[in-house]
């Protein structure tokens, strides 16, 4: 599956530096790492107040369809706070690292490092 559509994606300046740090930390280690740090490479890099309040940040809650099946209530959070029983996704896990930054209403496909074909599109976010 070649790539259909990559929209734009927001972070803020705080979240690219830890985020950043945090990929190239692991990368190597963590296959999603390189993903994530092509994903930061393009950003649109704004203050946090600039950031539009559907876009999915660090922590926020988001309901979101991956690969045909829909996914409720699951917060974006960092590597140690992960626990997928608890609805809480890694940055560092391919759903993750496509999850940053995206608005209400993006969707896309990629391939995996697999060759797979996989889609996303953002339904909902809200902060917590």
């Amino acid at each position: 599956m070649s790539q259909i559509t990559r929209p734009p994606i927001y972070v803020t300046d705080a979240e690219l530096e830890r985020l950043s740090d945090l990929a190239h930390a692991v990368q190597g280690r963590e296959p999603a790492a390189d993903m994530l740090i092509e994903e930061l490479s393009r950003a649109r890099v704004t203050a946090v107040e600039d950031v539009p309040v559907d876009v999915v940040r660090m922590h926020d809650r988001v309901n979101f369809v991956y690969d045909g099946a829909r996914y409720e209530d699951f917060t974006l959070v960092y590597p140690y706070e992960a626990n997928i029983a608890d609805k809480r996704i890694s940055i560092l896990t391919q759903v993750g690292a496509m999850l940053i930054g995206l608005q209400v209403g993006d969707a896309m496909q990629w391939a995996g490092r697999d060759g797979r074909g996989h889609s996303m599109e953002v339904l909902e976010v809200s902060r917590n």
